[in-house]
This record gives structure tokens, C-alpha cells and sequence, in this order.
């Protein structure tokens, strides 16, 4: 089975040799790599001309071509020689069998897509205590239901283009627009819990927010209803019921109900959590709210902009 590997990257200086490192480690050698960089402004290609020069045998294309990850990817996926593609995204380095145990998966199962698994590399309490917020943890995996992620999965060439593609008008969540369209049109997937690709956190507040609000918003633009999403919605509309109806009359009681209140969501919100950390507990109660927020926003914005997108197409 020949393998090609599909990789898009912008500014990803700090990261590209892990992911470099990773694809050239592999027990079951790819046999090509393309890397489509979407313009980097900083050593990101450099540092990718600098690997090739070191590694000429190495099977690596590297292509400059501006858009987001939909549009760098099919457009690899196009160049790509072979039947089978697996894709994994900058800000990953993949395990030494990775591309072993999805080729194991998919000559087992015959399936025509696999879904690999992740795992996180936090450098700080803060990214520490973002993983259980972005990754599915082990203990929450339904095998049976678990659909592919760019971050590690491996899709036949013709079913990519039988489902359409990535959509390149989503810049994010592209990958759970695109992993929908595959089940809905009933391809044979599997999941190979032991194909994993390390990724990095997220680092700042301000771009938990960012991404949690934009996979919200591109979920919605796309369609896509995330059950747990209106939940939140619902846990913030009965918060304000009750409290306008039974206690904002009454200053006191309604000071008391907001810090009963917040506390019991403080200690739900580690409860849930904790069990992953081995530190940074402290954290979970505000990347909660900071988490809750961003989808409530995330998920208006992309009502309201798909709404829009109909009417002008009306």
C-alpha cells in the first residue's frame, strides 16, 4: 500500500521539525509527502528548504500556494499519486507507527476511511488544562461513532472527490463538515485507536476563545448541529429565568443565587475535568465560561451569516 501524505501549514517555525521529524521516523515510510504552505511570513518554508537540502531522498514536495486548510488540502490531495491519502496538520507530530497502524486499520477492516486518534503535548498548566476542552479523551471514545479529524486520518483518493471535498468556504471546522458528509454517505469507516499524532495546545486565552468561537460559527454556517452547543444555550436561559423571576427582586437574594450558582458550575466544571490534569485544575472554571462563550457567540454569528449567505442567494 502506497501512502502519500498531505500536510498544510502557515508560520509553523516552532513546530515544522517535530512534524518533519515525525513523518521522516516512520516505520511504514510514506511514499510522498506534500507540504502546501499557505504564505508564510515567517522561516517556515526556509526551514523546509533547509530539511529537504539535508534529506534528498526524502519523498517531500513542498508547494507555495495561498487559502485555507479546505483549499491547501484539496489541492494536495489532487497532486497526490497515490489511492491512499493520509492527512495530519502542522502543529502535530505524529507517532513513529502512525502511518503503520492506519495502514494496519484500513487492510483489516477494509474500510475506505480511517480515523486516527490524538493525544497532547501541553508544555504549560494552561495548554494542560486546554486539552480535555479540544480533544476527545480517551475515555470518552465510542469507537462505533468516532469520525475522522485532519489532525490523523487516512481517506481512499475517490472518496474523497465522490463526497465533494473539503469546503473551502469553511476555514474552520472543515474537517467535521467534511468527516459528516462521509457518514452520511455511508463509506465504510473505521477508528484505530492506536494511530496517534501528538499535538501542541493552544497557548493564550485569547486564542481558546478565537478557536472555540470559529469551530461554533463554521458549525453553524455549515449546518451542523452539535447537540451540546444548544445545552449551553438552555443552562444560561434558565440561569436568567430564574433569576429574573424568583430573585433579582430582591438585591440579596439575587447576589446570593449568582455566587451559589457560580459556584456549583466552578466545581461541575472541574469535576468533569480533573480526573485529566494532573495540575492546573484552577483553571477549569473559567476556560468553562471562556468556552461557553465562544460557542453562544460563535454559533449566533454563523446563524446569522448563513441566514445571510440565503437571502443574497435568493
Amino acid at each position: 500500500m502506497n501512502i502519500s501524505v498531505i500536510v498544510t501549514v502557515l508560520n509553523e517555525v516552532e513546530t515544522i521539525a517535530a512534524l518533519l521529524l515525525g513523518l521522516t521516523s516512520q516505520t511504514y515510510q510514506p511514499a510522498e509527502v506534500i507540504i502546501i504552505d499557505a504564505g508564510s511570513t515567517d522561516d517556515t518554508v526556509q526551514l523546509i528548504k533547509v530539511f529537504q537540502k539535508k534529506h534528498p531522498s526524502f519523498p517531500l514536495k513542498l508547494i507555495i500556494k495561498k487559502g485555507n486548510r479546505s483549499a491547501g488540502r484539496n489541492f494536495g490531495i489532487k497532486l497526490a499519486k497515490n489511492e491512499w491519502v493520509a492527512i495530519t496538520d502542522a502543529g502535530c507530530m505524529p507517532h513513529t507507527d502512525w502511518l503503520e497502524k492506519l495502514a494496519q486499520a484500513a487492510t483489516k477492516s477494509q474500510a475506505e476511511v480511517v480515523a486516527g486518534y490524538y493525544d497532547a503535548a501541553p508544555e504549560t498548566a494552561f495548554q494542560a488544562a486546554v486539552v480535555p476542552y479540544m480533544l476527545v479523551m480517551p475515555d470518552r471514545v465510542n469507537p462505533a461513532h468516532f469520525l475522522p479529524a485532519t489532525r490523523s486520518m487516512m481517506i481512499k483518493k475517490q472518496v474523497w472527490q465522490a463526497v465533494g471535498s473539503f469546503d473551502e468556504s469553511l476555514t474552520l471546522s472543515e474537517d467535521y463538515d467534511f468527516a459528516h458528509r462521509l457518514e452520511q454517505a455511508k463509506f465504510k469507516l473505521t477508528f484505530t485507536q492506536k494511530a496517534k499524532v501528538a499535538w501542541w495546545p493552544i497557548e493564550t486565552w485569547q486564542d481558546f476563545y478565537q478557536t472555540v468561537m470559529g469551530m461554533a460559527q463554521y458549525d453553524a454556517r455549515a449546518g451542523i448541529t452539535r447537540i451540546k452547543s444548544y445545552l449551553i444555550f438552555c443552562r444560561y436561559l434558565i440561569f436568567l429565568f430564574l433569576a429574573a423571576v424568583f430573585f433579582c427582586p430582591n438585591w440579596i437574594l439575587c447576589a446570593a443565587f449568582v455566587v451559589v450558582s457560580a459556584s456549583i458550575y466552578s466545581f461541575w466544571a472541574m469535576w468533569k475535568n480533573a480526573q485529566y490534569l494532573d495540575r492546573s485544575w484552577y483553571y477549569l472554571p473559567v476556560l468553562q465560561i471562556v468556552s461557553d462563550w465562544g460557542v453562544m457567540v460563535g454559533t449566533i454569528k454563523g446563524i446569522i451569516s448563513s441566514y445571510v449567505k440565503r437571502s443574497a442567494q435568493a
